[in-house]
């Protein structure tokens, strides 16, 4: 069990993007869009990423299905950046691995299924997964997708706390997990992931640029990728997207392939669909794993 978790809460901080219902006019292969990241203010999206993942520990195999739900709404913008207050609204796992079955759901509460040692971290981890619903933090972005600042994660473990009723050595736990789990660096490297695609100009068929990030946090690494227009059709604008993934960070080595198509709305900057193949090996000491997974995002516009 101590095994598998870790890995669960690996899986946590990956990929992805959302969707927008929109239009769409007569596909004209010389057009140009610019593309750039200008979400309306005063709106407001849901979205939902759903991800599929197998992965081999120690020649044992695990299976893991994951949903997370967020809110997000514009509150200000200018030329250089737009404000975004975000929270997560649901967040949904299935895990399988050596005939034991793990469920995690924000909106139902744990039963417990297994020894009392496992219902006892697994019970806690739902617990903590559903005190962080509608928890509010802000990111500051830019045209190109990068995120300048992340701010309201200072005193939200503290608060958490408070409304779980814990205190001595389980607020001390919690607060570690919670810190370890949910922080700047984090946020920012699983946002920028898809919203960091984008070259801030005028683009058309055949178009293509780099894009490099450093993500901190579970999945450290260098990521590199290619970007290339296959498609204009009215207002939307087809990517394909090859990346590269390194690291050497010491504690957990990331290396591997992400492929995948992205449709965006070139009026609002909008990701408005995302499908993603990932082929990657993580490493921590001695151990490594194969992890192979795909990703789909969807989401609306309220």
């Amino acid at each position: 069990m101590k095994k598998i978790l870790p890995s669960i809460l690996l899986l946590i901080c990956l990929t992805s993007v959302f969707t927008w219902q929109s239009c769409q006019s007569t596909k004209t292969a010389s057009a140009s869009r610019n593309l750039k990241f200008g979400l309306e203010n005063g709106k407001a999206y849901d979205y939902e990423t759903i991800l599929n993942m197998d992965q081999e520990i120690m020649g044992q195999k695990i299976q893991a299905d994951m949903s997370t739900y967020y809110s997000l709404k514009v509150i200000s913008d200018s030329a250089d950046f737009r404000m975004i207050e975000a929270s997560i609204d649901r967040f949904a796992m299935k895990t399988g691995a050596g005939g034991m079955n793990i469920e995690i759901d924000t909106d139902k509460p744990y039963k417990g299924s297994g020894t009392e040692k496992q219902d006892s971290a697994l019970g806690m981890i739902n617990k903590l997964f559903g005190a962080i619903r509608h928890q509010k933090f802000t990111m500051k972005v830019g045209p190109d997708g990068s995120i300048i600042e992340v701010t309201g994660f200072e005193h939200m473990g503290n608060s958490i706390a408070d409304s779980m009723g814990l205190e001595g050595e389980q607020r001390a736990q919690l607060l570690q997990q919670f810190d370890k789990q949910f922080n700047g660096d984090e946020i920012k490297g699983q946002f920028e992931r898809f919203w960091g695609v984008f070259p801030n100009k005028e683009v058309k068929v055949g178009d293509s640029w780099n894009k490099t990030s450093e993500q901190k946090g579970k999945m450290p690494g260098t990521y590199t990728s290619v970007y290339k227009v296959k498609d204009i059709e009215g207002d939307m604008v087809t990517l394909e997207e090859k990346t590269k993934v390194a690291s050497k960070d010491e504690i957990i080595g990331i290396k591997g392939d992400i492929e995948g198509t992205l449709v965006i709305d070139s009026r609002y900057g909008l990701v408005v669909t995302a499908d993603q193949d990932m082929n990657l090996t993580a490493s921590s000491g001695a151990m490594s794993f194969e992890m192979k997974g795909k990703s789909r995002t969807k989401g609306t516009a309220r």
